[in-house]
This record gives structure tokens, sequence and C-alpha cells, in this order.
């Protein structure tokens, strides 16, 4: 089975076709588009040699999805047969893969509201892929699925609940497709069912999230209503004294959606930083300027705080799973986040630490109660094995 995956991202689109059967895979085709607007650019690769690097104007992921839908058409690729998209938010409404018919889009609309960065372009990437190919089955993919598992105490925010009910207002969870990732990759080294296994697992990239795992399932996790709340990212704040929006609001005469926007894009490592939201950057200044190195230190604190939280809910882990563009490919971050953690039985190994930079690998040291492991994260075949699996009917 031929599957087309797009993954919309707030300024990004990617895409990958893999052919999978019977347990294996194999990659088709695999692109980019970056910076979406009049200044993107277009990376592009088929395995059989066609490629394509260049800026190209694209004013929308709409635009983009199509511009490679032809790029595939004129390189010779087959015609999928199934084309799988990632969402966001899914609401109340989806709780698994799920062929986007017009009621599934609808609910997808609706819960535009709590991710209005994600969502629309996701779905009207949906909706021109969908009147473009429509004897292919669209599939949805929503990061909130995996977080459908959180228990009533864990999901509940402390409001009064006609409040909670009238608005639908949660716990819903994101990133669950890194998530889930990183849960069944470690399932496949360890070679034991997800449901035996008990998992801190951190996507930190752009944005960043931390979920507790226990017996496969997600009990927790930090992001929560939308995905500003939770651990500190690249340019969103994360956790704060919600008392900051309306007192912020009164003292700088601002609107509360000017506040929002705030905490959303100048707030996080940039914020604190005053430069940048690359942790690369911040890297490579810390020595020299001290608000580059204050960032660094409140963002692994705070996950490592999140991590003894979860480990508390959890009792018990058998792994801290690393995962994302930070996760993966900074040792430095990495060792920060895990060096406070011995008492609780976690320790890592210096030397293994700096050796799985991009790396499938297990870092921790001889000894340590919990292991702790890099897994680069595969997005597009998580999302595509779950569509396979929808479509064959499995569970």
């Amino acid at each position: 089975m031929r599957i087309l995956v797009f993954n919309c991202g707030s300024s990004s689109l990617k895409f990958e076709l893999l052919e999978i059967s019977a347990g294996t895979r194999r990659r088709l085709a695999r692109g980019v588009f970056q910076e979406i607007g009049p200044g993107a650019r277009a990376s592009m690769a088929t395995t059989s040699g066609h490629k394509f690097d260049a800026a190209v104007a694209v004013g929308n992921h709409r635009e983009a999805a199509l511009r490679a839908l032809d790029w595939l058409g004129d390189a010779g690729e087959p015609r999928p047969d199934a084309i799988a998209h990632r969402i966001v938010h899914g609401g109340e409404a989806i709780q698994g893969p799920a062929i986007a018919n017009d009621g599934v889009i609808a609910a997808l609309e609706a819960a535009s509201r709590f991710a209005p960065l994600h969502n629309p372009p996701a779905i009207d990437t949906l909706k021109a892929v969908r009147a473009k190919f429509p004897q292919a089955p669209s599939i949805v993919v929503a990061d909130t699925s995996f977080h459908r598992t959180i228990p009533p105490h864990a999901r509940n925010y402390a409001i009064p609940r006609a409040l909670a009910d009238r608005h639908d207002i949660r716990r819903y969870g994101f990133h669950g497709v890194g998530h889930s990732w990183m849960r069944d990759r470690y399932a496949e080294i360890v070679r034991k069912s997800p449901g035996d296994l008990d998992l801190i697992t951190l996507q930190l990239g752009a944005g960043c999230s931390i979920a507790a795992i226990k017996a496969g399932h997600s009990v927790d996790t930090s992001m929560g209503l939308t995905p500003l709340e939770g651990l500190m990212m690249a340019t969103r704040s994360g956790d704060l004294d919600p008392a900051i929006m309306s007192y912020l609001a009164s003292a700088e005469k601002i609107s509360a959606a000017e506040v929002e926007r705030i905490l959303n894009h100048d707030s996080g490592l940039r914020g604190v930083s005053g430069r940048s939201g690359d942790m690369r950057e911040l890297e490579r200044d810390e020595a020299s300027n001290a608000d580059a190195a204050l960032a660094i230190e409140m963002f692994c604190y705070r996950a490592r705080k999140y991590i003894g939280a979860y480990l508390a809910a959890l009792g018990r882990a058998d792994a801290i799973i690393f995962g994302g563009g930070i996760g993966e490919h900074s040792a430095a971050v990495r060792e920060r986040i895990c060096a406070g953690l011995g008492a609780l039985g976690v320790v890592f190994d210096a030397q293994r630490n700096s050796a799985a930079n991009g790396r499938e690998r297990c870092f921790s040291a001889d000894g340590s109660v919990v292991e702790l492991w890099v897994v680069p994260l595969d997005e597009e075949l998580q999302i595509a094995r779950a569509a396979e699996r929808l479509l064959r009917g499995a569970s």
C-alpha cells in the first residue's frame, strides 16, 4: 500500500510517500517546504533519483501541497493508495485515525479554536488534496488522540465544572505522533509490547512537551488545552501564573489576544535571551552572554522538574526517552536535564551521551535504575502506519 503523508507545521510542510506492506516499509519520495510564503524554499527527492532544491513562491500550505503533488507526478511516482494528514488538535470527537469525511472535517474545524496556528492550514491542505485525489481515502491522524487515555484527575483543570463542560476545557495534550513513535520504537528495540512499558518521553524542539506513559498509555502530559502550556519552548512561555495575562493586559494597555501573541511568539528561549529561540545559537553565545545562559538553564531546569514529577506520578519508569531537534542533537541539554536526577536512580554516562547525538542510542550509565535513550523521531512513518492499520481494519 502506497501512503502519502502530509505533516503541516506553522510555517512548513513536510511530505513523504511510503510503501508499506507486511510489516515492511520503503520510502519512495520525501520533501519539505520551509518558511512558506514569498521566500519559501522547497527540497524534494525520490529514491529513483529525481531531485529539486530551490526557492519557490507558495502563499500557503495548500499551494505547497499541490506543488508537491504535481512534482511527484512529473517525477513519475505512482499515485498513492491513501493520503494521511497530521492534525494538531482533534478535539473531543477525533479519538484515533479517521477517514476524513465531511463530519470529521467539521469536527476538526470546531477544534481549530484551540490550535488556530496549526489546524487551519492543515485542514486547508486536507481539503485541497482530497479534491484533487477523491478516489484515494484521506486519513487524519490527530496529535491529541494519543492522550485520550489521560485519566480524569490529570485531564481536568481546577475550574468550575460547568464552565469546563460548557467550553470543552480540559487537558488534550499534543505531539502525540512523536510521543507514540518514541514508545513504539523503544518497544521494538527492547522487544517488548508497548503495554508492558512505563516511560517518560520528551519531544524537545521548537515546541516542547513531555509525556508520562503507563503500561503503554498516556496518563499525563505537559501541554494542555492548547500547545502553550508546559515546558519552556523556543518562543512559547510554557507554564506561568495565569494572573500574568490580565496583569499585562492592564499594565501595558493591550488586549488579551496581544498578550497571548506575546506568550506564543516572543517568549520562551527568545524572550528570556532577548536574542533567539534557536538553542544552537544560544549554546554558541552562552559563555559570553548571561541572558543566553539563563535561558538555557531555565529550559533544562523546567524539563528536569517535569521528569521528577512524572517519575512520582508513574511510580517507576523503564526509560526516559529524548526526541525532537534539541532532544536528539544537544548532548549539553540532555546532560543538564539528567544531571540532577541521580537521587532518583537516573544516572547518565557523559561519553555515551556525546555519542548519542543524532543517533538511536542508550546513554545511561551501567547500573542506572532507569534507562536513558535518544530515539530520533519519524513522524511521517508513524502517521503512515496509523493510516495503514485503519485501512486494513486492524486495532
